[in-house]
């Protein structure tokens, strides 16, 4: 998008994690491919990446309804931490580009910041460990926390009460669907941000981005 465009009013920033903060769906699509595998199924890309985003419990009904009368959940769930846990010791999990200037620049400005995802918190804290980021979010809300994961607005909410403002002074930054409704729910403006093929939901979305560098000249534009 044209980096001339200004962002509404905003007093706070919140980060989905998985395809956005970090580099981790990857894992995930390497993960859940190999396992059904095992179960003699195997997942076609357009079936795995619509499970991106989607939190643990949605995850295993779709895997269950594409494999059949085999399937097994806790076995499952088991191979599926097996292969994921293989592939990061191999290739790590990655910061998405652009993350560190902008939590810079957030940083710097005192604009507040948190992270909110559809993982539970022992998974969240492992894939922010591998990206090296435990400590770049004080402020994180997984699906756990609250009632309802996304698409609900839950996790939003609740990390705008952290934060101490209003949900509509919220920017969210998200890359599914998903993400991006649930951010539109809780009153908050919704920006799409490193979409997929075939994943993108533009009218979701106030504006978008190919990256988190071109949000970083937007907010710092916004600011000035």
């Amino acid at each position: 998008m044209p980096t001339n465009q200004r962002l509404p009013k905003f007093n706070a920033v919140i980060f989905d994690m998985d395809g956005l903060a970090i580099d981790s769906e990857p894992s995930f699509l390497f993960a859940w491919k190999q396992a059904a595998i095992e179960f003699g199924t195997h997942l076609d890309d357009s079936l795995a990446l619509s499970l991106l985003g989607r939190n643990a419990e949605e995850v295993e009904s779709a895997l269950k309804q594409a494999i059949g009368e085999k399937f097994d959940g806790p076995h499952f769930r088991f191979l599926s931490a097996r292969f994921w846990r293989e592939y990061v010791e191999s290739k790590g999990i990655p910061p998405m580009p652009g993350l560190a200037s902008l939590l810079e620049l957030l940083t710097s400005n005192r604009i507040p910041y948190a992270l909110a995802t559809n993982s539970d918190r022992h998974s969240a804290s492992e894939c922010l460990r591998l990206s090296g980021l435990e400590n770049d979010f004080p402020l994180a809300v997984t699906r756990d926390q609250v009632s309802a994961g996304k698409p609900a607005p839950d996790v939003f909410l609740h990390a705008a009460r952290l934060l101490g403002v209003a949900a509509s002074e919220c920017l969210v930054l998200e890359d599914s669907a998903i993400g991006l409704l649930a951010a539109s729910r809780a009153g908050m403006t919704p920006l799409l941000v490193n979409a997929q093929p075939g994943r993108e939901s533009q009218q979701l979305a106030v504006m978008s981005f190919r990256s988190l560098h071109e949000v970083a000249e937007v907010v710092m534009k916004a600011w000035r």
